[in-house]
């Protein structure tokens, strides 16, 4: 038994192979999600604002084959590449410094997690950031489990 299509074989599907709705096998049908699309098209820059002006009839009104349709007609022949866009990650640096540095500098954690983040762009800003630990009474060990 064959699987359904991907999220990246109905992109393909729609750009370069341009397949059609009736050839598309029922799993196929079933597994076309139109806000998987409108996100994945979403993220390459050319595509924005056509996925933008389309989303109020693509998430709802419009059915699954049409939406493809859509797509399918307007999108150029072309294999095409977008880079995921992640979200923010949540505690990007140790949160035991970022609390340290917030108390020593006097100011919110995120304040804090903004200046480790400028510190760590370059060596002397590492130093600085090492002094202040050291200041502090924190044994070079701390150190390097702080600044993982």
């Amino acid at each position: 038994m064959k699987k359904p299509a991907t999220i990246f074989d109905h992109l393909a599907n729609i750009t370069n192979k341009k397949t059609a709705w009736s050839t598309l096998t029922e799993q196929d049908r079933k597994s076309f999600s139109p806000y998987l699309i409108n996100r994945w098209l979403s993220m390459h820059p050319d595509l924005i604002e056509i996925v933008d002006m389309f989303q109020q009839y693509t998430i709802g009104p419009l059915s699954k084959k049409h939406v493809y349709q859509l797509y399918h007609d307007i999108l150029p022949k072309q294999r095409m590449f977008a880079k995921y866009i992640k979200g923010k990650k949540v505690n990007k640096y140790n949160p035991e410094l970022v609390k340290f540095l917030a108390e020593h500098l006097r100011c919110s954690k995120t304040e804090a997690e903004e200046f480790v983040g400028i510190l760590l762009l370059n060596e002397s800003g590492r130093n600085r950031l090492v002094e202040i630990l050291k200041k502090y009474g924190h044994t070079d060990k701390e150190i390097k489990k702080l600044l993982k």
